[in-house]
């Protein structure tokens, strides 16, 4: 399940598909998400979104509600790290009290090395307040070894080479990050000339990455099913459609900060839970003629957190993509990167319906 725990953010960053939606006072209260916890059933994981998540100051609470009523035992939740106090504070509650959650990671976003993130982001000290959250999140995973820290970076046609560089310092620089994401730009950017990155140096730079990381990776929970995520998303993109077909609105759904519902980040909302119940949603007749849509391949995406469901929770899919990241490992090798090709992906259009001409570069 993803959850928009808040639309609140401090930043302006030029690729965030979510501005149109922030800072907002529609936000659910902690009673709507008490509410929405109770309907819910059983589910593991939890991806919270935002907004920047920690400047909710039930951020501990609301948590609590899906690990204790809902049986969650991992959340995973993106940060600019900007609040580092605030930070602490709903970490420290949440791991002294979430008993049965078996893992928390913490993803820092860097867009690129100090100058060019702090400019990105429209903030000076925002790479500065980054690192200083990271070395609170070091020493509070010294008490709490379910705490992890990892680093998420979005790619983008500009900055390959800050990337490239980014990922050299964090391995140098942060050694308690085990991890190193790369997401590749999609959505309604706030800044609509930003482009997706090259696809042939797109690979050369997750080769890169991976080699950089690999003393951190071996043993990582999670580390098997990354090189196929990465793999996935290559391949949907020299497809131009699904590759690995997408479970999103089966095995995972998006609850925003208004109460907003919807299968994906991709697709519009369904329904909004201040009008109807999540099921009377879920398992509307317009719910299903979406998953239907979806199920026929009239969408594609490169979002990892719906990959990822799509492939390890099927056992066909799982054991491709498997060999296609082996095979790929087996043939890289580095490339000039000339290549023009650029990822593309489909959103909220059906083929043949006469608006491909309104596409999107990734969403």
């Amino acid at each position: 399940m993803i959850v928009f725990i808040n639309s609140i953010c401090n930043l302006t960053c030029e690729h965030c598909f979510y501005w149109r939606n922030l800072n907002q006072r529609d936000d659910l209260t902690f009673e709507e998400f008490r509410k929405l916890s109770a309907e819910l059933g059983q589910f593991e994981i939890l991806n919270l979104s935002g907004g920047e998540p920690f400047i909710r100051p039930e951020f501990a609470d609301i948590c609590l509600l899906f690990t204790e009523n809902n049986g969650v035992k991992q959340i995973y939740v993106p940060t600019n790290g900007y609040f580092t106090e605030r930070t602490e504070t709903q970490l420290r509650k949440l791991l002294s009290e979430a008993k049965n959650l078996q893992l928390f990671a913490c993803e820092i976003s860097l867009d690129g090395m100090p100058e060019y993130h702090d400019r990105f982001r429209g903030n000076p000290k925002s790479f500065a307040k980054a690192m200083e959250t990271y070395e609170m999140l070091a020493e509070l995973q010294k008490e709490f070894p379910r705490l992890k820290i990892h680093s998420n970076t979005v790619a983008m046609s500009e900055n390959m080479s800050e990337i490239w560089r980014l990922t050299e310092y964090l391995h140098g620089r942060c050694p308690a990050i085990e991890h190193h994401n790369l997401a590749i730009i999609r959505g309604d950017r706030k800044n609509p000339s930003l482009q997706g990155p090259a696809l042939q140096q797109y690979k050369d730079l997750y080769q890169h990455v991976r080699t950089v990381w690999a003393d951190r990776e071996e043993g990582r929970f999670g580390a098997s099913v990354e090189p196929m995520l990465q793999w996935a998303k290559v391949k949907t993109i020299e497809a131009g459609g699904q590759v690995v077909p997408c479970k999103a609105g089966i095995l995972s759904g998006v609850v925003y900060a208004n109460g907003d519902i919807s299968v994906c980040e991709t697709h519009a909302p369904l329904g909004n839970l201040r009008q109807k119940s999540f099921f009377e949603i879920w398992d509307s007749p317009e719910a299903k003629t979406l998953r239907a849509q979806i199920q026929a391949k009239q969408c594609y995406c490169t979002n990892e957190v719906f990959l990822w469901p799509s492939i390890v929770f099927q056992p066909a899919q799982l054991a491709r993509a498997y060999v296609g990241a082996q095979l790929a490992r087996n043939h890289a090798s580095p490339s000039d990167g000339a290549s023009t090709e650029t990822p593309r992906s489909f959103p909220d259009v059906k083929k043949g319906s006469g608006d491909e001409d309104k596409l999107v570069v990734l969403h």
